[in-house]
């Protein structure tokens, strides 16, 4: 199937959608205060809890079609990138629960009109990636309501559960606690909403490169590991091997089974495959130095909305990002006493 053209009418805003977003950032914001009074230190909303932070390269593929020959890949070539590796919630949670992993990347000497707010001339393009191919709260409204829930639960993770299993999305939203626990490298990461690709639409994802990387599955997360096992796991492989991920698209080619202001429904992989674009490859280093640790979860940002105009993000979750990650990423700051650090290059980064 051929892939369907972006134009701007792909997005369509929902109703009553600035409250949506408006009262989830404010529960975002309460919850984030909430957590800073248990650590006296201020964490991400999201993908709180760090695992690994590398320095790689991002190599785009030579002769692909020219529907995927887009933005970022429009030209075959190599960026400098850093990655950080979390898992899913705001909390410090035990590495033995089950939990949706994320992998944000940040892509050097980007080519293109950029979307940072402040800085026209800003070559950098930020990519969030997840474990689960899709966003099970796939609405602002649905996003806001979870939120709220956490929010009025926060000490009491039972009654958080008790109240979403009487939602009729319970099933869907349990999605994450679902996923298989095991060595975060063996994982594909998903940019589970959808992004604008140049003249087209898709998403993202990062498949593991090699038959090492992928075996690496067999090692499942159990009780007798410690409650920072993926730590260790990520700096036992990282030490002595490469670290290689496929990045690979999905165009969008039909209109109803590819919708883009859900952001809960998988795209179906039979109608348009993930079809690799470029290559993910860090070689051999120390991942989680207490440098690298402080940098990465204080002072460096990942945000969806600072990159290139060319992969804008669309739906009405994307649409919640673009301003949550501006207010909760102050209020991290102002909590932290640091400068958000916006980085220019991966050298940047500390040993």
């Amino acid at each position: 199937m051929q892939p369907i053209p972006y134009t701007d009418s792909v997005e369509q805003l929902q109703p009553e959608e600035d409250e949506h977003i408006r009262r989830c950032i404010d529960s975002l914001l309460r919850t984030n205060a909430m957590t800073f009074d248990l650590h006296r230190h201020g964490y991400r909303a999201t993908h709180a809890k760090s695992h690994g932070v590398l320095r790689g390269t991002l190599r785009v593929h030579r002769n692909l079609s020219v529907e995927l020959a887009q933005g970022l890949f429009a030209a075959p070539g190599s960026h400098d990138v850093v990655a950080r590796i979390a898992t899913e919630t705001g909390q410090l949670d035990d590495d033995r629960a089950p939990n949706a992993r994320g992998l944000a990347l940040k892509v050097f000497e980007v080519e293109g009109e950029t979307l940072h707010p402040s800085d026209p001339g800003h070559r950098v393009h930020d990519l969030l990636f997840n474990t689960l191919p899709v966003l099970p709260p796939g609405t602002a409204k649905k996003f806001m309501e979870i939120t709220e829930i956490r929010e009025r639960h926060f000490s009491e993770p039972k009654k958080i559960d008790d109240e979403v299993s009487q939602r009729p999305d319970a099933h869907e939203l349990g999605a994450f606690g679902r996923l298989a626990n095991i060595h975060p490298l063996a994982h594909a990461y998903y940019t589970q909403g959808v992004f604008r690709h140049g003249d087209y639409v898709a998403k993202t994802g990062l498949y593991p490169g090699t038959p090492e990387q992928q075996a690496l599955a067999s090692r499942e997360i159990g009780d007798d590991d410690s409650r920072g096992v993926l730590q260790s796991l990520i700096e036992e492989w990282t030490s002595t091997r490469d670290t290689v991920f496929d990045v690979r698209v999905q165009l969008r080619t039909d209109a109803d089974a590819m919708p883009v202001e859900d952001a809960a429904v998988d795209w179906p992989q039979d109608l348009s495959p993930y079809v690799t674009v470029a290559t993910l490859t860090f070689p051999p280093q120390h991942a989680y130095s207490p440098q690298r640790r402080v940098f990465a979860d204080d002072r460096l940002a990942f945000r969806p909305w600072h990159g290139l105009a060319a992969h804008r993000p669309l739906g009405s979750v994307n649409r919640l990002r673009r301003r949550a990650y501006q207010e909760l990423g102050a209020q991290r700051g102002d909590m932290n006493a640091v400068t958000v650090t916006e980085m220019r290059s991966a050298s940047e980064l500390p040993d």
